[in-house]
């Protein structure tokens, strides 16, 4: 049940914040390794002036491109995610003899169980980033796939370079999850245990949830963009005849060419719009969680 309920409360979170993710892959991928000085066009340099972008070459369905996509690998990879850390939680395996130790513990299976949920999921996490990506003429950023759906392009990726194509760039995500889930749920869970010390967030579990989540999608935020840079473009990246990536061999050399291209504000492209993204999707995503759990209390 615990899984079931963690695929939930993130599925429900997705539909609410997937036009920020659209957004933010677009700013992680425009002007990939060009200098901000001599990137010609910028459809995407803001919020505002992205969804502007966005409605005039997709119109409305454009906010909510990857929905199917990002909702699948939503429920996938926080399922898995979710249901180990309540587990770890349930056993008391991230409880530390002092508050120090159990943020250690927490920060240890908030990234285990990351991991394992990315691991999972990592081909959905491919097709969403590929389909969010796709555009035309002046606003199409990156490399463009074309996929017409998630099945065909689960489909297609299998036929062109096997069950191996589906899981090309596996390491960026794990990465990416690893940190953003350790700062996330770590975070999460220390606040809200010192919110619970004051009587007016004892007195309702959403209203902690939400106040927790806050301050830990800021955290996940900061920690995970960097990251969330480089899994997008390794991902997007297009492949040569031998299923090799066209611009990066792995997580450290599109570090380094992000950063010696477009300095550190290459690999913190998008922070806002993933912060819009995050925060919400963490507020929703975790109150949502902490909600379906007081059910579950409630009625087993």
């Amino acid at each position: 049940m615990d899984f079931l309920l963690g695929g939930c409360a993130a599925t429900c979170a997705g539909v609410f914040s997937n036009p920020f993710d659209v957004i933010k892959t677009r700013q992680q991928l425009q002007g990939e390794l060009v200098d901000a000085a001599e990137l010609q066009r910028n459809p995407y340099r803001s919020i505002p002036k992205s969804i502007e972008s966005i409605l005039k070459a997709e119109g409305l369905a454009g906010l909510q491109k990857g929905l199917v996509s990002a909702l699948a690998f939503q429920f996938t990879m926080n399922s898995i995610r979710l249901g180990i850390y309540q587990s770890a939680e349930d056993f008391q395996w991230t409880r530390g003899k002092s508050k120090f130790g159990t943020l250690v513990y927490s920060i240890f299976w908030g990234g285990l169980s990351g991991v394992i949920g990315a691991t999972v999921a990592c081909p959905l996490y491919m097709v969403k980033t590929q389909i969010q990506a796709t555009s035309h003429g002046k606003y199409a950023v990156g490399y463009q796939h074309n996929h017409t759906g998630t099945l065909a392009a689960l489909s297609g990726i299998y036929r062109a370079g096997g069950l191996r194509g589906l899981w090309r760039g596996y390491p960026g995500i794990v990465t990416r999850t690893a940190i953003g889930s350790s700062a996330q749920l770590a975070t999460f869970s220390t606040f809200k245990e010192f919110f619970v010390q004051f009587e007016l967030f004892q007195q309702s579990v959403a209203f902690t949830a939400f106040a927790a989540s806050m301050f830990s999608g800021f955290f996940c935020c900061v920690f995970m963009s960097p990251f969330d840079v480089i899994a997008t473009r390794l991902f997007n990246q297009g492949v040569d005849g031998s299923g090799k990536g066209m611009l990066y061999r792995s997580v450290w050399d599109c570090f380094q060419k992000t950063l010696r291209a477009e300095g550190l504000h290459g690999l913190y492209k998008g922070f806002v719009p993933n912060y819009w993204r995050i925060a919400p999707h963490t507020i929703l995503n975790l109150t949502f969680w902490d909600q379906f759990k007081s059910w579950k209390d409630l009625y087993y």
